[in-house]
């Protein structure tokens, strides 16, 4: 198969470009990401052969709840090394409540709220629970140990910097200066409703620009392959959040969209601002295997339904295309210049291997 080239806002960083797409696709893709000015990142991965589809792959794109995902890894390696009981239960204070989406914090009336160490990781991967999400990025060793951890999974572009409450309070403009213990759910609400509404338009336009709690597709894409190999979790571990993965309830029109009725994709979504995301594995019909795909899109300029079915229409595209070609790709997968041959100093990349 012959590599064509996919011009479509190359990255400034980004020396290399894969692009392992035959002609047709590439048309294609331009085609559906155009309807989002382009300001789209996907990065598609065959699983059994390492083959790869990249369109801006080598940007960085807030990743709003996606974040998740890094943070579960070092948080399950803790629970493999024992360092975590997943049974445990714990009382989670109402000064722990989080802005954003919180289940959790919602239906405990204003009061502290009990909950097992288990159903705090599934509310932060099913539902994407924020309240949760603190417990648990507090477990794994805060933002710095999350990515730490990604390091030694040889990921560099993915960065895990805030919590979820410092996140919100940064989107709305509160400043620094507040300790991060006083940004619970109804102080950061008063906080942010007293503050100049042209203060928070401010800083909700300027939140994309931001480089924290950033990810390039390619490398989630990457990472998503580890967590299907299992790389870096025991088999317990890596089933146990591709179960989590597969429950989730988020993001209905998203990745799973317009697959055929019941095809199985184990997910993450995120939204913020402009960010709207969804990342995961997508199992192929028959023998055709497993894609490991990630759609980052951030626009203030479309709707959320044009978003959202942008990320579907890409999805599709991708599910038709390795369902249908999986057979012809050679086992890779090889990085080549955007419609050039291989510079003799680029070595191939390494695809982890399924367990299967």
């Amino acid at each position: 198969m012959v590599p064509a080239t996919l011009t479509a806002q190359p990255s400034a960083s980004s020396e290399v470009e894969l692009c392992l797409v035959p002609d047709s696709l590439g048309a294609q893709l331009r085609r559906i990401t155009r309807r989002v000015g382009h300001e789209i990142g996907v990065s598609a991965v065959h699983l059994e052969t390492g083959a790869r589809i990249s369109f801006n792959g080598n940007r960085p794109f807030p990743m709003a709840s996606v974040s998740k995902l890094p943070m579960a890894m070092e948080f399950l390696r803790r629970v493999d090394a024992g360092e975590i009981d997943l049974s445990e239960d714990l009382i989670v204070p109402t000064t722990d409540f989080r802005a954003g989406y919180s289940p959790l914090a919602s239906w405990s009336g204003g009061r502290d709220e009990r909950a097992t160490v288990d159903s705090l990781f599934r509310l932060m991967i099913e539902v994407s629970d924020n309240t949760a999400t603190d417990v648990i990025l507090r477990m794994a060793g805060g933002p710095e140990q999350v990515t730490r951890r990604l390091r030694e999974l040889g990921i560099q572009d993915i960065r895990v910097d805030r919590s979820e409450a410092r996140t919100f309070a940064d989107l709305s403009g509160i400043p620094d200066s507040v300790p991060e213990d006083e940004l619970h759910r109804w102080a950061y609400f008063r906080m942010r409703d007293a503050l100049p509404a042209e203060l928070r338009q401010e800083a909700r336009l300027r939140f994309g620009d931001d480089p924290r709690d950033t990810s390039t597709p390619e490398a989630m894409a990457d990472l998503l392959a580890r967590i299907h190999a299992g790389e870096g979790l025991s088999p317990t571990a890596r089933d146990y959040l591709l179960t989590a993965m597969a429950g989730s309830r988020s993001g209905p029109r998203r990745l799973k969209g317009l697959l055929p009725r019941g095809t199985p994709v184990a997910h993450k979504t995120g939204t913020i601002a402009a960010a709207i995301n969804d990342v995961g594995i997508i199992t192929l019909p028959g023998e055709a295997g497993h894609v490991a795909i990630a759609v980052f899109v951030y626009t203030f300029h479309r709707t959320e339904w044009r978003r959202e079915r942008t990320i579907a229409e890409v999805a599709r595209l991708v599910y038709d295309h390795f369902a249908g070609a999986a057979e012809a790709w050679e086992v890779g997968p090889l990085p080549v210049a955007c419609g050039g041959e291989a510079p003799d100093d680029v070595k191939p990349v390494q695809v982890p291997t399924a367990r299967t």
